[in-house]
Order: C-alpha cells, then structure tokens, then sequence
C-alpha cells in the first residue's frame, strides 16, 4: 500500500474535498463519474474509499452531528 501526502480543499461553505492522484486513477481503472463507496473508521482515523461493487468490510460507524457547532471559515 502506498502513500501520498495530501491536503483537505475548501469546496463550499459545507464541505471539503480531497482529489485522487491521476495515478491512482489509472492503477484502479476508474473514469470520471464512477461511483464509490467511502467508509468512515472513526476510532482508527482512516477514510476507504472503495470500487462501488467491490467487497470491503463494514467498519463500525459513530454518529456525527449534522449541524457544526461554529462555522470555520
């Protein structure tokens, strides 16, 4: 498994983004428009972003609040 640096982007008021390296793209054979799947592990501090039909297991999942307590930006 590999790793690459990367920085949260500000995309709205509401959210954030972070982009894909093109070369990971290639690697997973994904296009533009694809859909994946994202799991949240809360507790381990790790984001998995899988193929939509691929097979990963489930991870236990905390609720998070809807509504931010105070705005950031």
């Amino acid at each position: 498994m590999e790793a690459e640096k990367r920085k949260l982007i500000k995309f709205s008021n509401y959210s954030l983004c972070v982009t894909i390296p093109k070369w990971v793209v290639k690697t997973l054979n994904w296009k533009k428009g694809d859909s994946v799947n994202m799991y949240v592990d809360t507790e381990a501090g790790k984001v998995v972003i899988s193929e939509n039909n691929s097979k990963v297991k489930r991870v236990k999942q905390k609720t998070v609040n809807s509504k931010p307590d105070k705005l950031r930006w």
